[in-house]
């Protein structure tokens, strides 16, 4: 080990090497160097501090030595750690080192004076040094005082999020503005800002065994059933995953199976949506460092509500679920529709109607399933390029190369123009499906159908049309039917908020109703 390195206020790096709220004159502090790996020994006090500077080698060691820990001395037998990117330096200087300035170890060594004398929300004491060491990886401070056998934490983090701003991956005409962010605490403000009742819980857990994220499970008592609350912070915790960066890492904890054509969580960053889901009943999971929250459990029927659909009069709402379920068979169906109609079926067609897809079909040199997955592939390629280009050439970029290669392909005769009008449509169709995840669903099982007709037509569309049915009714997510209501049926449910949305006044007597008849039933059983 080399010897440590000695810093006086003579030796102080420049003002501007000194991070902000530092102040290079002060003689009562020290600053770790850039080269200060090893830890400074004690002041020229005439007392020996032997305690303070083992837990200062400790620290410094199983953090690596790095150059951006900062060992700031505030006083004899007081000193305090912290990386310098992950706290608030202003916050060092006005509720650490000036109420310290007038105060000893003496009066910190007696359990609990830190809390008291410090003007800090979050004072505790670490169990271990194992544990002040990962404080100070999170971005708390170590104040290490002499005599005490642990340093006390304090909770100085340098909050860096981007500010609130409008939901970019689902827009409204009509509802709130703001979305969630990468900080967990604003998203947390944004949801008790909007369910201000004494039975919202919110349950946070440390989640990844690098990165420590923090995760809240956030569900109303009462609405939530318990079973499926316990089931979630169990998956949770039992997750010993080496990190989790965003809340889509946790998707497949929450799922029973790993292999899901559907999602079992919706995710959202709008924050409306998120307390709509808890009040239904639902579970929200909010991930730290991510502007995406996960809604669990969900069903085939919710990917075809949008938000806004409560914002707007029932009747207009059963109009917009109507034109999206109509865009989800579009979206899956048409292309392999269409192959078996030309290719199988024409029969099941006016004869006027087949004569023109016949015609329009003349010179194209290969059977209708090429010419779909041609088409199909080129759809792809244009909807991802649309979301990796930059936002002011994406849109541009995609009109673009859709109305060349459409116009190309259709005069060259390598499609027909039927097929164009085929795309077209399912492109439409796929994007009126509100919720992204379930689009890309739906487009994987798009490709299923397609095959499936062109081997067996009509028939073989049915076929696989079962074969999904059958496995979606399969599919349950924390013990609810990924096909309820329907499969179940529950005419009830389906009437209330899936086929079309009840009027409030209306919707709040059905509840009151129906918790009327679940108390008799428990009061008879």
């Amino acid at each position: 080990m080399r010897k440590p390195i000695k810093i006086t206020p003579r030796s102080l790096p420049a003002q501007a090497d000194v991070p902000e709220g530092l102040n290079a004159t002060d003689a009562t502090a020290e600053y770790a160097a850039p080269d200060a790996r090893d830890a400074p020994d004690a002041p020229d006090s005439g007392a020996r501090f032997d305690d303070v500077e083992e837990q200062i080698g400790l620290i410094s060691t199983a953090l690596g030595r790095p150059d951006d820990l900062v060992v700031r001395r505030i006083s004899d037998g007081i000193v305090c750690l912290f990386i310098s990117p992950l706290v608030e330096q202003g916050a060092v200087r006005h509720s650490l080192v000036e109420p310290l300035n007038k105060a000893g170890w003496c009066e910190l060594q007696e359990k609990g004076q830190a809390a008291r004398l410090l003007p800090v929300s979050d004072v505790s004491e670490a169990r271990s040094i194992e544990a002040a060491v990962d404080g100070v990886a999170e971005g708390e401070a170590a104040l290490i005082v002499h005599g005490r056998p642990t340093p006390y934490m304090l909770d100085l983090r340098r909050r860096v999020v981007r500010q609130i701003s409008p939901p970019i991956s689902e827009p409204s005409v009509r509802g709130p503005r703001d979305s969630l962010t990468e900080g967990l605490s604003d998203n947390l403000a944004l949801v008790r800002q909007r369910i201000r009742s004494r039975n919202l819980r919110v349950r946070e857990l440390i989640v990844g065994c690098d990165t420590r994220t923090r995760v809240a499970v956030c569900y109303f008592e009462g609405k939530a059933s318990p079973e499926i609350v316990d089931a979630v912070v169990q998956r949770l915790t039992a997750i010993d995953a080496p990190g989790v960066l965003d809340s889509s890492y946790l998707v497949a904890y929450l799922a029973k199976h790993t292999w899901l054509l559907f999602p079992p969580a919706a995710a959202t960053e709008r924050a409306d949506r998120v307390c709509s889901g808890i009040l239904q009943g639902r579970v929200a999971v909010i991930c730290d460092n991510s502007p995406f929250a996960l809604v669990i459990p969900i069903q085939l029927v919710t990917s075809f509500q949008a938000n806004e659909d409560h914002y707007n009069l029932p009747i207009h709402s059963f109009l917009l679920r109507t034109v999206r379920v109509l865009g989800w068979l579009a979206a899956t169906m048409a292309p392999g529709l269409y192959i078996g109609i030309a290719s199988f079926n024409p029969g099941i067609l006016p004869a006027h109607a087949v004569m023109t897809i016949a015609a329009a079909r003349q010179g194209v040199p290969y059977p209708p399933v090429i010419e779909v997955l041609i088409m199909d592939i080129a759809l792809e390629m244009l909807a991802e390029a649309s979301v990796r280009l930059p936002t002011y050439v994406g849109g541009a970029a995609t009109v673009v190369g859709g109305l060349i290669l459409g116009t190309a392909a259709a005069q060259a005769r390598l499609v027909s123009n039927v097929m164009i009008i085929v795309v077209a449509l399912t492109a439409i169709g796929s994007f009126a499906i509100p919720d992204y995840q379930n689009q890309l669903s739906w487009r994987m099982v798009k490709y299923l159908y397609t095959l499936s007709a062109a081997f067996l037509g009509i028939i073989g569309l049915t076929t696989a049309g079962l074969i999904i049915l059958v496995y979606a009714c399969s599919v349950d997510v924390l013990g609810v039917s990924f096909m309820s209501p329907i499969a179940p049926w529950r005419w009830t449910a389906m009437m209330k908020d899936v086929a079309m949305r009840v009027p409030d006044p209306l919707a709040v007597e059905l509840v009151k109703k129906q918790r009327a008849e679940e108390a008799e039933g428990t009061a008879d059983a």
